[in-house]
């Protein structure tokens, strides 16, 4: 998280061998997490997943993977910076440098934090509708409520760029405002818009799915359509109510407990504790599409073996080959023979023919 000024940032990434643990996670989090949300994104991109049409819930998880895949590089790439380093990207450098990773910090959280709350409404229409195929559900609308969701928050948060970071007297880079103050009200603003709001509506939604699942189960005569949607629901519903838990602390301790907390050294491990527990929450999507997505576990699975086949099929092409080699040269040499026969026969006729 974004810290009051650049000294506070600058002692609470100090270099100690019992904290050094939580920076080289951080870096481990970014790596992994780059890997499997790309994975994401580009397993949902495949033929199976195309037609959102059919699951316009599709446009979601694609972008929640490249909301959560950008957001690696913001305050988790700078946790690894500041403890293992000692300098942050947001209060380091200039204050173009601050401005920018100060809005995208809050930019990325923000729409990831509310692209669970659309998908979540999203499961809960089309489990308690028998016919799910409402204005929400329509691919072409999903793609233009995702793109309000960007643009609001893009807004939202765009005082950043014009009134957030100034270089103080001493010359170093202040990541509060001049015209207001910052920290901690945006700390709790954003607590506000980050987590309990967005809490309040995931747990509303998911409760009211599970109801819905529960009644599922149950029910002897199912329709096709939800039976469909079991499977990919279960798994939303796991991963949004992951992220209530993951992330809530977090912002809790930025927006009320920080300043009691940093000022001891259990406390600056509490921390470090809560920030890793945030960290983890983007690599935690794909191993649980793989145990409860079955459709992408399937697609996954699928693209490696055809990738492995594909690098398998030279060397058997080879294989093939040389058998085939061998049969042409024999048919070369037969028609060679089957040749010289013939003309040393024509030439016996004429022979022949010359002596009568």
């Amino acid at each position: 998280m974004a810290t009051t000024n650049n000294s506070n940032a600058t002692s609470m990434y100090s270099s100690s061998n019992d904290v050094t643990f939580a920076g080289y996670y951080s870096l481990l989090m970014v790596i992994i997490g780059t890997i499997f949300n790309l994975l994401i994104f580009i397993v949902l991109c495949r033929a199976r997943f195309r037609n959102a049409q059919v699951r316009s819930t599709i446009h979601y998880i694609r972008a929640i993977a490249m909301i959560d895949f950008l957001g690696l590089y913001g305050w988790t790439l700078d946790n690894y910076f500041g403890i293992v380093y000692g300098f942050t990207l947001t209060s380091s450098y200039t204050i173009a440098s601050c401005k920018f990773f100060l809005f995208f910090n809050y930019f990325t959280l923000h729409i990831s934090a509310w692209l669970h709350v659309f998908v979540c409404f999203d499961r809960y229409l089309v489990l308690s509708r028998l016919n799910p195929n409402t204005w929400f559900n329509q691919s072409k609308n999903v793609l233009i409520m995702i793109g309000c969701i960007i643009g609001f928050f893009f807004l939202f948060n765009f005082h950043i760029l014009l009134f957030v970071c100034y270089q103080d007297i001493n010359g170093q880079i202040n990541t509060n405002s001049k015209l207001y103050i910052l920290y901690p009200l945006y700390h709790r603003i954003h607590l506000c818009v980050y987590n309990l709001i967005p809490s309040f509506f995931i747990i509303l939604f998911n409760g009211i799915s599970v109801y819905h699942l529960y009644r599922l189960r149950r029910t002897t005569s199912i329709q096709n359509s939800q039976v469909r949607h079991r499977s990919i629901s279960i798994t939303l519903i796991i991963t949004s109510i992951l992220f209530v838990i993951m992330r809530t602390p977090s912002s809790i301790n930025y927006a009320f407990f920080y300043g009691s907390l940093y000022a001891t050294d259990w406390g600056l491990h509490l921390i470090y504790a809560i920030d890793i527990i945030q960290y983890t929450f983007p690599i935690l999507n794909l191993p649980i599409y793989l145990i409860t997505f079955t459709e992408f576990r399937y697609e996954l699975m699928s693209s490696i073996t055809r990738r492995r086949g594909r690098m398998m099929a030279p060397t058997n092409i080879e294989v093939m080959k040389r058998p085939a080699e061998h049969i042409g040269l024999s048919i070369r040499s037969n028609r060679t023979h089957l040749q010289s026969k013939t003309v040393l026969s024509n030439q016996n006729n004429l022979t022949m023919r010359t002596e009568k």
